[in-house]
């Protein structure tokens, strides 16, 4: 109903259109790569002669061959030297300067926003007597203060990945642990310094991070075309914003002198794959539907060498993702459940991928590069599935993206670079009533099932959201100085789900509603009716300043300030509610950052650096405002179960004719809300070990500030409490028991929920070395909390004293204690005589993902009394004196591997391979969720029982899958 737009969306869509025509026609200098800084590499250093002294002059050329890419400086009279945006890949260095021999080093291989340092030291000598070094890996990054983690092009070709999915990628960054994810979404429960799922997803640099809930990433991607993943998680420069937790930059690929492409296919290998843990097999004796076909193939080259490179990419992806059913065969007895309602949801996801990508060196002034992606998603049984949720409670999923990306980089002299980005990025999807759906009222009786239609379907999203941004760097002696800004428009469209449901605390309650004894014994009843949602627009921008300093040879200083400003769509005036009518958009948002690395010797580097952090807004924030204003836009009301005779209630099964006569619930926001924020620090040292091997050790603190939580503050306490102190409110509706009665709930979020993350880490690196490459981390971490996440895409909760958030202080729900990742590309080189035998001996590779963790924390909820009515948090909560998130679920455990063999070339060109691999090869139960349920004294809300556990689980048991490749 109703579009909430204004003339500022109009404008700035004028402003945009003239920031994307015009931002790259100024720009002018020596050719750069098409890449941005953020996701390209630097080389720096200084040259000295052999007393130390800095030699001014010297002249640095740095080449990297596969990109036909030169570009050379000079050393200042400190004889410091600073080569930005360089293209990824492997670099040549050549120092030369008049009196000495000339020194070129070899094999500096830059990442994804890495830094190398390479350091000249010269001897006295002529051309004649020129010095080939081979540079030291480990070392390179000595002055970069993230914590952060490349996954290089080797690896991302070669790990085991049966899902899929390149988001489960961020698993492997140090002080990050959370669950990978078997489709195309987003990893699980992911513990980002503390908070739940808070990424800024980006894809080479630009926009990919969803705009309604924290935690989404935007568009999925296909591993076809993935060549590197770069995620930064701590304290990071001021060029990165609108995160307090992760970042995760997907480069993409691109084309280079030489013609090189695959072709692979994958099939899953049911026989091998392993019975699902959770599947009641009394019910479905059969293995469920566990197909996956995945076809795949990209190809690039240049189109005229030096100059013009394109690369193209397909990929489609079948697969079954059948969810066990949790529901006892007793339990599914006394309800009445037919046997067909117990087996694993049929899903069968088709997913396909397409990307397009032009890079272009037009002259010596300009480089860039064009890209275009397209994703389509078909998806049976998507939500609502699996655990206690029958067949007729899931819901079937469309998804469509189409993205356009520019890069323009351009220097002014070899002092000064500039770079320009501009991407439109678009996203549809819905969920919808399948053919198996039931045709409702919706059932759920807690934890134990939920069944006869789905409280998930009738929702549409879209997400379109052109931006730019535009970034300088300038060299002067010891200084790196860099300045930008970033500019993006938010256009969504929104449909909330329309559902009417039932929820039951007990099999015997809804028995005693469903033959007529007592149609009014349900917890509560609700009812969501949105017929034409509603569209909105928000504009988010920002700009930042830093230097880095080198400050002497050794030691390093990266500092600056960083302004975001988050701005919401226009507040609809006449809302019914008056929270509604006006939003507070703050714009105190600066963020200062400072940073010191060391380095204490050659081998031995020391790096400390603290920040503020803001999060960008999850629109949802606006959107529910807009949308549950109390005018009854859209119908949402609840009733809470018990006697009848209440104005409206229904008995069960009835389904109202209309939510008009409702009391409504309503959605809204502290007019003094603030943004979230955390100060962050963190402390490393990092020592090289061999030329390829480093150790790193690091403590990080995280403290979040402003945290949003939500509670509803229309209830009237009735003067009783539990035994722990919670305040008893009333379920009827009137002037004793709401401040407003023209309203049921009234659920506003607030600003200044509280967060501590503290963290040790232990890193080790080897960089490739006879085909070795390996990457290990283990990290102790403890995080607690004082209230639920709001707005995330996995939870939505509000406290449970609404009076009172210290009641919710203990264990954040992404706490774990222990948590280690490796990644290995094991390829080891054999010198044998034999021809046959070296052939045999060697091209033999294996590829490891570990993830082991502390299970997940959980919360203990009374079983068998409304206790305690809130309905912002539902009908039920912790029994008295039990602490949030005071249980924990089992340890995870998961080992992935992969096995390739390559056979020899086909005419020197073509390189056949096969592979064998396997998620979670021990077949380990990992357990990933408990729903843990406590009988309390109804009027004291003290245990008085044991506990029933139910258990489920995003994680997979063994699945193994062979394929096929040819490479060249």
């Amino acid at each position: 109903m109703g579009e909430v737009k204004t003339m500022r969306t109009h404008r700035v869509r004028s402003v945009l259109l003239a920031f994307a025509m015009l931002g790259p026609v100024a720009l002018t200098g020596p050719a750069a790569y098409g890449q941005s800084q953020s996701i390209n590499g630097t080389i720096r250093g200084r040259v000295a002669d052999p007393s130390g002294a800095a030699i001014a002059g010297a002249t640095v050329t740095v080449t990297n061959a596969s990109v036909g890419f030169t570009r050379t400086v000079t050393t200042g009279n400190d004889g410091y030297y600073v080569l930005v945006n360089l293209p990824l890949g492997e670099y040549t260095v050549n120092i030369t300067s008049t009196g000495f021999s000339p020194l070129k080093v070899s094999g500096v291989n830059l990442n994804a926003g890495t830094e190398a340092v390479i350091d000249g030291d010269l001897k006295v000598g002529t051309a004649d007597t020129a010095v080939t070094v081979e540079a030291s890996i480990a070392s390179i990054d000595p002055t970069n203060l993230n914590v952060q983690r490349t996954l290089t092009q080797t690896e991302i070709e070669n790990v085991p990945l049966t899902s899929r999915n390149p988001y489960n990628f961020i698993v492997f960054q140090p002080g990050v642990s959370g669950h990978p994810n078997p489709e195309l979404g987003i990893p699980r429960t992911l513990n980002t310094n503390g908070l739940m799922d808070r990424i800024n997803y980006q894809m080479d640099g630009m926009v990919n991070t969803e705009a309604d809930r924290t935690g989404l990433r935007l568009f999925p991607i296909g591993n076809i075309f993935v060549k590197e993943v770069q995620t930064v998680s701590n304290s990071f420069a001021p060029e990165y914003g609108w995160t307090t937790g992760d970042v995760y930059n997907v480069i993409s690929n691109s084309g280079a002198n030489d013609f090189h492409g695959t072709y692979q296919f994958i099939k899953r290998w049911v026989d091998a794959t392993a019975y699902p843990l959770l599947q009641n097999k009394v019910t479905s004796p059969t293995k469920p539907n566990l197909i996956l076909e995945d076809h795949s193939f990209n190809f690039g080259g240049p189109v005229k060498k030096d100059k013009l490179f394109f690369f193209g990419s397909y990929e489609h992806v079948l697969r079954g993702s059948p969810a066990p059913v949790t529901i006892t065969a007793a339990n599914a007895t006394a309800i009445g459940l037919a046997a067909s309602e117990l087996v694993p949801a049929p899903g069968l996801l088709h997913g396909t991928f397409a990307d397009v990508r032009t890079d272009y060196n037009i002259n010596e002034k300009n480089s860039i590069f064009l890209r275009y992606n397209y994703f389509r998603n078909s998806f049976p049984f998507n939500t609502q599935v699996g655990g206690i949720n029958a067949t007729s409670a899931g819901v079937d999923f469309k998804d469509r993206a189409h993205v356009f990306g520019l890069q323009w980089i351009s220097t002014i002299s070899n002092s000064l670079v500039n770079e320009f980005r501009f991407s439109v990025p678009f996203r549809s999807n819905t969920h919808f009533a399948g053919p198996s759906t039931g045709k409702g009222p919706a059932i759920v009786i807690s934890n134990i099932a939920a069944f006869n239609g789905s409280s998930n379907a009738g929702d549409q999203y879209s997400d379109k959201q052109p931006s730019g941004s535009e970034n300088i760097s300038y060299v002067r002696g010891p200084h790196t100085i860099k300045a930008g800004f970033v500019l993006s428009q938010l256009q969504n469209r929104q449909r909330l789900v329309s559902f009417n449901r039932y929820t039951f605390a007990t099999v015997q309650a809804y028995l005693n509603a469903k033959n007529g004894t007592d149609p009014y014994g349900y917890a509560n009843y609700a009812s969501q009716t949105d017929l034409n949602g509603i569209g909105y627009t928000s504009l988010f921008y920002g700009g930042y300043a830093q230097d880095t300093w080198q400050l002497s040879p050794r030691l390093t200083a990266v500092y600056g300030i960083r302004y975001d400003r988050f701005s919401s769509p226009q507040a609809n005036s006449s809302a019914l509610y008056p929270d509604s009518r006006k939003f507070n958009v703050p714009n105190t948002n600066f963020a200062p950052r400072l940073g010191f690395s060391y380095r204490a010797t050659n081998t031995t580097t020391l790096k400390v650096s603290a920040g503020i952090f803001y999060q960008q807004t999850p629109t949802n924030l606006w959107f529910n405002a807009l949308n549950l204003d109390g005018s009854n836009r859209t119908s949402s009301f609840t009733y809470i179960g018990g006697a009848s005779g209440t104005p409206g209630r229904p008995a069960f099964p009835t389904i109202p004719a209309s939510g008009s006569g409702a009391t409504q619930n309503v959605t809204t926001i502290n007019p003094n809300i603030k943004n979230e924020y955390t100060w962050n620090v963190n402390a490393q040292v990092t020592q090289q070990l061999t030329n390829h091997i480093s150790a790193t050790i690091g403590y990080i603190m995280s403290n979040g500030r402003n945290l949003p939580w939500m509670h509803n503050i229309n209830v009237i306490p009735t003067g009783a409490t539990l035994a722990d102190g919670r305040p008893i409110f009333s379920a009827p509706v009137n002037s004793s028991t709401r401040y407003d009665p023209r309203f049921d709930q009234v659920n506003r979020v607030e600003s200044g929920a509280n967060s501590s993350f503290n963290a040790m880490f232990t890193n080790v690196t080897m960089s490739p070395m006879r085909g070795m490459q390996f990457n290990a981390s283990y990290t102790w971490s403890h995080v607690i909390s004082d209230a639920p996440e709001v707005n995330t895409f996995e939870q939505n909760l509000g406290v449970s004293n609404t009076l009172n958030r210290k009641f919710d202080r203990g264990n954040s729900s992404v706490n774990r204690p222990n948590a280690f990742n490796l990644s290995a590309v094991l390829e080891p080189q054999f010198n044998v005589s034999n021809r046959v035998g070296r052939e045999i001996a060697n091209h033999n590779m294996l590829a490891i993902l570990g993830n082991i963790s502390s299970g997940d924390q959980a919360n203990i909820l009374a079983s068998n009394a409304t206790f305690y009515f809130d309905g912002s948090t539902g009908s039920v909560g912790r029994p008295s004196f039990v602490g949030r998130n005071s249980a924990r679920g089992p340890s995870i455990t998961q080992i992935d591997a992969r096995y390739t063999r390559t056979f020899p070339k086909i005419k020197d060109r073509f390189a056949p391979t096969f592979l064998l691999e396997a998620n979670n090869l021990l077949n380990s139960n990992n357990v990933s969720t408990l729903a843990i349920t406590q009988p309390v004294n109804a009027s004291t809300g003290i245990a008085n029982g044991a506990t029933t556990t139910t258990r489920t689980t995003v994680l997979e048991q063994r699945i193994v899958q062979w394929g096929a490749a040819i490479r060249f």
